[in-house]
């Protein structure tokens, strides 16, 4: 409910704003970066148009996150999930924090991408059984357990062992659910921490640049954007 009445509430403030006073960096903390150069003559897209086209972006995402909700099942997921693109949420019950936040999220979800490639994880996937056991694969990484929701803050839990015989402890996601979409993020520090425990054969200094970049973010969980198999 409240990530509807966040975009709802985005909408109406662009909406409702005069076009000769209304600037989309203020709403999303200049995180667009755009600046007025109406004198352009080049003949490229003018740097209004293309934060414009960012702004635009952002709202389209929110409106689908607005879409997503957490009333699914782990039956639901039964299946294979795999990659479209990094997934960052934050941890915040505050919902003008929730409107500047997904700003923020776009942004590190860019800075997150080429660092995903590096690892492997752009080739991440999900495959649930009926069981509720579950394998996800991430670049050279393959982690296995089972996965439970759980009731009270409708976060799934994964029970993650590693080559499927070392246990490692439950691990706590926020995800979100529309249509055949999937938004699955974990606590980022105990995400990195899991990873360079298990694996000696993923490029560490990479995930220690991740969690550098992550160090400045309170509350932050990453994760993936999935997309059920066809």
């Amino acid at each position: 409910m409240r990530k509807i009445f966040t975009a709802v509430l985005l909408i109406m403030a662009v909406a409702s704003a005069s076009a000769s006073t209304f600037d989309p960096r203020d709403l999303l903390g200049g995180l667009t970066g755009s600046k007025d150069t109406t004198n352009n003559t080049s003949g490229k897209t003018d740097d209004k148009q293309s934060g414009l086209g960012g702004v635009l972006g952002a709202l389209g995402g929110l409106v689908n996150n607005a879409m997503a909700n957490t009333n699914f099942t782990v039956d639901d997921l039964v299946g294979t999930w795999q990659y479209t693109s990094p997934a960052v949420t934050f941890q915040s019950d505050d919902a003008l924090k929730k409107i500047g936040g997904a700003g923020a999220a776009t942004a590190v979800e860019s800075k997150l991408e080429p660092y995903y490639k590096r690892l492997g994880f752009d080739k991440t996937s999900l495959v649930v059984a009926e069981d509720h056991t579950f394998t996800l694969k991430m670049g050279v990484l393959t982690l296995k357990g089972t996965v439970e929701k759980d009731d009270t803050d409708k976060s799934l839990v994964f029970n993650f062992n590693a080559f499927g015989k070392v246990p490692l402890g439950k691990v706590k996601a926020n995800a979100t659910k529309a249509a055949s979409t999937l938004n699955l993020t974990f606590d980022a520090t105990k995400l990195i921490a899991l990873l360079t425990k298990v694996s000696s054969a993923l490029n560490i200094s990479t995930l220690n640049t991740v969690a550098n970049l992550l160090n400045g973010y309170d509350g932050i969980y990453i994760g993936f954007k999935l997309k059920a198999a066809k």
